[in-house]
């Protein structure tokens, strides 16, 4: 996790990831959809999250960032209220 990282969303995300298939995943929160990266962490220290999934099939998405299993959901997100998503992790 990125200390300079900010909640996303309280939710995860649900996204079709492809077997195979390199995915970038946003690890700072600032990227416009939260889930891919946009090139928005440039301002931070925090880099995107690598992804290379082994089965095409849906998987849950961290987006408040502070997943244990980054950047699949643990459940992490509940400890995290409407009026935290845009404060640091």
């Amino acid at each position: 996790m990125c200390n300079e990282a900010i909640v996303f969303s309280n939710k995860p995300e649900g996204v079709v990831l492809e077997a195979g298939r390199e995915y970038y995943i946003c690890a700072c929160g600032r990227s416009k959809d939260g889930i891919f990266c946009d090139g928005s962490h440039k301002v931070t220290s925090c880099v995107p999250k690598k992804v290379v999934v082994e089965k095409t099939k849906p998987y849950l998405i961290c987006l408040c960032k502070a997943s244990k299993n980054f950047p699949f959901c643990d459940g992490t997100h509940s400890q995290y209220a409407d009026t935290d998503i845009g404060k640091g992790v």
